[in-house]
């Protein structure tokens, strides 16, 4: 395989208490000087006590908020824009809708970017990269961008008052950074040694498995009183900087596989558009491993899942595995040509796919009376 293209790490990172009070002089630093701010409605709310009042005055009255999906038309739309009114740098402050349209909007109206995470359900504040989906929410594509984002702060007091299912979420899907990388890895460099950037990106993942099952418990508890703590910010930190990292020194090594493949497999039910990505991705590990013939890892992961309250099978998303019509459908979407799972080192087959989903099935099946027992025992 070719050397891994670098891009580990935005230009600046902080994160604390009355972090975004430092904007100004941030940017002032940056020789910018005319800003817009894209935000979703709620977001800009939860982060507006907490932004410089000199700065909130400035950009209230022009901000550009965004609903609905990450799309190409609205990212080509606002870097029109930008480019028309010479804006020097733009400020994404939301989720990953807000944050991917943020840097997409940014390179391709080549300005500098800066983006408040306002909740941590996934690497998106960090990574260069953004995720397009259509107006209906089925996912198309990804795109990768030549530079990193000029500006990371996170403030975590927003990320302890906002809904605890973004933070859940982003458990999920950090914790497949892991597994997907560990598949990546092994297809990659069946026979030869891991380059050091790659390193990186495999010691990243697996600090992010760690500090997820060591301390995601404990922060969805922080989340649910409201509070910072000390296993909130590592969370945070192994969602937003490790997370990102895995893919920023590993490049296609460190990005996605199975997992991820699943996820854009059930965009295509109805009955999953109510879940969020890492919610999504979550199940896809579990098919991942169970493709893979993990079943002891697979196993081990479900009493993490039924701590965080993760989803552990298709019948938890509201998918009946004997709608034979429906499971055809997201298989063959997780399956397309261009898809990450053929990325691993096995042949992918529909008939292979839907053996590992009954799999998991089965394995949740087994758990739950298994627990069941343990309790009335």
């Amino acid at each position: 395989m070719s050397t891994s293209i670098v891009k580990g790490a935005p230009g600046h990172y902080r994160i604390g208490a009355d972090v975004l009070e430092e904007i100004p002089v941030l940017l002032e630093e940056l020789s910018v000087n005319r800003i817009q701010v894209i935000a979703g409605k709620r977001s800009w709310q939860a982060a507006k006590p907490y932004l410089p009042f000199v700065l909130v005055k400035q950009v209230e009255a022009n901000i550009i908020f965004i609903d609905g999906h990450t799309t190409l038309e609205k990212a080509d739309k606002i870097a029109d824009q930008l480019h028309q009114h010479a804006i020097d740098a733009v400020i994404g402050i939301g989720g990953g809708t807000a944050l991917d349209i943020t840097k997409a909007a940014a390179a391709k109206a080549e300005v500098k970017s800066v983006l408040i995470p306002t909740i941590a359900a996934t690497c998106a504040a960090w990574t260069p990269l953004s995720v397009f989906y259509d107006s209906n929410g089925a996912f198309t594509h990804y795109t990768y961008f030549p530079l990193a984002t000029t500006l990371v702060l996170v403030e975590p007091a927003i990320i302890a008052h906002a809904p605890i299912e973004y933070l859940r979420a982003g458990i999920g899907d950090t914790l497949a950074k892991f597994y997907e990388a560990d598949a990546l890895i092994e297809s990659f460099y069946p026979n030869e040694e891991v380059p050091v950037p790659v390193k990186v990106s495999q010691f990243s993942a697996s600090i992010c498995r760690d500090v997820l099952l060591e301390d995601g418990k404990a922060a969805l508890d922080a989340v649910r009183d409201k509070q910072v703590t000390p296993a909130l910010i590592r969370v945070i930190e192994a969602i937003i900087i490790t997370g990102g990292m895995v893919g920023g020194f590993g490049d296609k090594a460190g990005r996605i596989a199975g997992a991820h493949s699943l996820h854009n497999g059930l965009t295509e039910a109805s009955e999953a558009q109510h879940f969020l990505h890492g919610e999504l991705v979550a199940y896809g590990i579990l098919g991942q491993l169970a493709f893979e013939q993990k079943e002891e890892e697979l196993l081990r992961l479900l009493d993490f899942y039924d701590q965080w309250q993760l989803p552990s099978s298709l019948q938890e998303i509201g998918i009946d595995i004997t709608n034979t019509d429906l499971v055809e459908r997201i298989i063959q979407k997780a399956i397309l040509p261009q898809e990450s799972i053929h990325f691993m080192n096995r042949e992918v087959t529909a008939e292979s796919l839907a053996s590992a989903l009954q799999q998991v099935e089965k394995n949740n099946q087994i758990y739950y009376k298994e627990k069941r027992g343990e309790k009335t025992s």
